[in-house]
């Protein structure tokens, strides 16, 4: 098998790519433009003949020329966060959106055989109800969700219009070691620092998944044909507040942080736990995952 990682040298995409490499008489293309991905990432993986790194932007087709023909292709490139796709809304639809229309076009052209495309749980914005499972209708409330929208989007249209069979994966608060500019990393960082922990709100409620799990997901979902075709919700089904995950951090590191509270942002979900009505899976508790990455 020749597998695509788009992303393959960020957060997800980097673990997806560790545990691609343990397969036997695979060969890992790795692709990234390196604005959030790091070559530290991947570089255990540097010195191996069977992963393959390219540099080079989705949102130039050209440039996907380099990677030639592939069997699966897993499209983790993304502007991956509410603040960056707020602070730099031409950058999120640019990546976003013409990012993934190429990709698209790439990958019916070299007629590969399956696509897994990593959506959010951001699509669906404020929930109507809770647990929120694939039949929710879809609300985004902030420019990184529209722009998964318009990706799942496209990908339909594509999967209606040319047969290309790909599987929707809408994934809930990640978190793990290599993660950035997030609220886990950043709450860690500056309870490792003593540095007082701030909460726009703290009331949110949201469903934090371990890395391992939702890779442990995505491999599952992709070799099994039954799930082609299918938008399927990656989550824990259990919620926590802002706030206690503050006070868990804290009590990891026995910090002296403080908590603080600002005035809530009207980009953020105010409570969001994951259902799926055609997943099931195990996952790893909040506070042990956590010690994990601590």
């Amino acid at each position: 098998m020749r597998t695509l990682v788009l992303g393959g040298a960020g957060f997800i995409g980097s673990h997806l790519v560790d545990a691609l490499a343990k397969e036997r008489n695979n060969t890992v293309i790795v692709f990234d433009n390196f604005h959030r991905g790091n070559k530290d990432n991947i570089k255990v993986h540097l010195e191996n003949k069977k992963i393959k790194v390219i540099s080079g932007d989705i949102r130039d087709y050209n440039s996907l020329k380099k990677i030639g023909k592939v069997d699966v292709v897993y499209h983790l490139a993304a502007q991956s966060n509410i603040i960056g796709s707020f602070l730099n809304p031409n950058y999120a639809f640019s990546t976003n959106v013409d990012g993934i229309y190429n990709v698209l076009k790439y990958s019916v052209k070299n007629k590969v055989k399956r696509f897994i495309f990593s959506s959010s749980r951001e699509v669906y914005g404020n929930p109507r109800y809770v647990p929120v499972d694939e039949e929710h209708p879809i609300d985004p409330i902030n420019m990184y969700g529209a722009t998964k929208v318009a990706g799942e989007t496209l990908c339909r249209i594509f999967q209606k219009t040319q047969n290309l069979k790909l599987t929707i994966l809408r994934i809930a608060n990640v978190y793990g070691p290599r993660d950035k500019d997030r609220v886990i990393p950043i709450f860690l960082e500056n309870a490792k620092k003593n540095v007082n922990l701030e909460l726009y709100g703290g009331k949110q409620v949201l469903d934090f998944i371990w890395v391992g799990d939702v890779i442990a997901a995505i491999l599952d979902i992709s070799g099994k044909d039954f799930y082609e075709g299918k938008t399927i919700n990656i989550g824990t089904g259990k919620g926590t507040s802002i706030e206690n995950l503050a006070k868990m951090v804290i009590k990891l590191f026995n910090s002296r942080s403080k908590i603080r509270k600002k005035k809530s942002r009207s980009m953020d979900v105010k409570k969001f736990i994951t259902k799926s009505n055609i997943y099931k899976m195990r996952a790893v508790p909040l506070y042990k995952g956590l010690k994990r990455v601590v």
